[in-house]
């Protein structure tokens, strides 16, 4: 209940347009452009899964995992899944959206960002 409501307000009140896109592969790019800012969870948990595998007690390094390694790992490509049907589903309602409402696109990829 509460991200409807957030994003329909922030929807309204934050003061920023999208850009005229006619075409479709105008659009497609600043889908793609937005969808950039939604790989930062993706980096900074394989950052964490990297950091978490060499401060782990494990000396085999193709060994068993443990469990904190395993559990990052998980999140790296669980985050993986979800942003490609997250950008495959925005390039596909960019395209469908009227101009008027294309400023959904970066609010919804931050909501994405945010939820990671």
């Amino acid at each position: 209940l509460l991200c409807p409501c957030l994003i329909y307000g922030a929807y309204v009140f934050l003061p920023f347009d999208a850009p005229l896109l006619p075409t479709i592969s105008a659009r497609l790019v600043y889908t793609l452009r937005c969808a950039a800012f939604a790989t930062f969870p993706i980096v900074l948990g394989m950052i964490v899964s990297g950091i978490s595998r060499l401060c782990s007690s494990a000396l085999e390094p193709f060994g068993e995992l443990q469990q904190e390694v395993e559990l990052h790992r998980t999140y790296v490509s669980q985050s993986i899944h979800l942003f490609i049907l997250y950008f495959f589903n925005m390039a596909v309602l960019a395209t469908y959206l009227p101009q008027e409402v294309l400023k959904l696109i970066p609010l919804l990829t931050g909501l994405f960002a945010i939820s990671r």
